[in-house]
């Protein structure tokens, strides 16, 4: 069985999961991209995802037998099926048809030796391990497996992992359209595995990062985004405020003005419980960073509207919300509907909710707040040593002193109830 499906143009990797496990897992079966359309490169690719799931599975079941060995045994077992014959020439045979097929002599040459046991240490086992040590939001972890997987899918075995190696393979994610962005992103679940590793004494301490100095080279050369985010004016965004209202979208306009007074995100808004919303202060405890785990004075043109907010909720949330996603990401049906409203009004793709922070900081800075107190406000990490490393933060009072300095135009200045 060779554990791959054709999905339009790419090959898949999947497994169904026996129903004793399911509940375990969380899922029915695993499924993921060999991001390849070719058939003898997606084998290869495939082989390593299932074996590294079937090992999942035995762990699931309470079976916990040598990690390296169970993947090596499901990956020989998978690749002798499929050659029809358990033999080391047929198994070379594939390997060096693979080789002329995909045009990878390093790849095939893994392959032959996983087929023949003269493997090193294997990489998809140990993300297996290193994904379930995270402790971050569940979409983030997600994200963070599916870009290491697809590293250890072309590496293999920790032993592959040289800097050389990993600069040729950030050279074809360059050539296959990966922006600076993606790279960044991709650097920092390669480097949080590398660092598991380093703490569960898989690799030495003292090992050298191979992926530090070529992803910083790659980063250097790979396109940038080229939508830049940009500020709403205070005019602007009190227009898109009135817009909001007049279309009877309640809720997302009371999501802007809380936006408008507080710089932040728009899932920690979306997050804050009526908890959160005590005594003249926004706590906002769910973010993307520490530094954005965070005490918002309540800007006084806020109070009516955040105390009729807070009479009006039913499931315990500031922001009603109609999420239903896998992360339960709340913010989503909001975002959605604040990206119609400001491209009905010409707004470019620059201009998104997160601009309502940049405008924030624009009529802080021109208030005259100090650059500290306006970071504090909007969860912005300090880079100064004295400030970043050893400050406890602006007080509530310098915040409350910034923040009502804030104001805008028609009646974003006094949100409606």
């Amino acid at each position: 069985m060779s554990h791959i499906e054709k999905r339009a143009n790419l090959y898949y990797a999947t497994l169904t999961i026996p129903t004793d496990v399911r509940g375990i897992i969380g899922k029915a079966k695993f499924v993921q991209s060999t991001q390849t359309p070719k058939r003898a490169e997606a084998l290869l690719r495939a082989a390593l995802l299932v074996a590294g799931w079937k090992s999942e599975i035995a762990k699931a079941r309470g079976k916990l037998p040598d990690a390296n060995a169970t993947f090596w045994d499901t990956l020989r077992h998978d690749y002798i099926n499929a050659a029809d014959e358990g033999t080391q020439s047929v198994i070379q045979e594939l390997a060096e048809a693979a080789a002329l097929k995909i045009n990878d002599l390093d790849q095939s040459s893994q392959f032959y030796k996983f087929a023949t046991d003269q493997a090193g240490t294997l990489l998809a086992p140990l993300v297996e391990d290193w994904k379930r040590s995270l402790r971050l939001a569940q979409k983030t972890i997600d994200q963070q497996h599916r870009d290491v997987l697809k590293m250890a899918v072309y590496f293999a075995s920790v032993e592959s992992l040289k800097p050389q190696k990993v600069k040729t393979w950030t050279d074809k994610l360059i050539k296959d359209g990966a922006t600076a962005a993606t790279l960044e992103r991709v650097m920092n679940g390669c480097r949080s595995l590398w660092r598991y590793l380093q703490d569960s004494g898989t690799i030495p301490v003292e090992a050298p990062d191979p992926f530090l100095g070529s992803f910083r080279l790659a980063t250097k050369t790979a396109k940038r985004n080229t939508v830049e985010r940009k500020a709403f004016t205070a005019e602007e965004l009190s227009t898109v405020y009135q817009h909001a209202l007049s279309s009877g979208d309640v809720a997302l306009s009371r999501l802007i003005a809380l936006g408008a007074f507080t710089g932040a995100r728009i899932e920690e808004l979306c997050s804050l419980t009526i908890g959160n919303c005590t005594n003249g202060m926004f706590r906002i405890t769910d973010s993307k960073t520490d530094a954005g785990v965070r005490q918002v004075p309540i800007h006084p043109a806020l109070f009516p509207l955040v105390e009729s907010m807070t009479k009006a909720s039913t499931d315990g949330y500031l922001v009603p919300s109609t999420a239903a996603g896998k992360y339960g990401v709340r913010s989503d049906p909001l975002s959605k509907r604040f990206g119609r409203l400001k491209e009905s009004m010409g707004f470019s793709p620059g201009h998104v909710f997160h601009s309502i922070r940049k405008t924030v900081a624009t009529l802080l800075e021109q208030a005259g707040a100090a650059e500290g107190v306006a970071a504090d406000i909007l969860g912005h990490e300090k880079k100064t040593l004295s400030y970043g490393l050893y400050s406890s933060g602006s007080s509530i009072d310098q915040k409350l002193e910034a923040i009502i300095r804030i104001s805008y135009p028609g009646e974003l200045g006094t949100p409606s109830l």
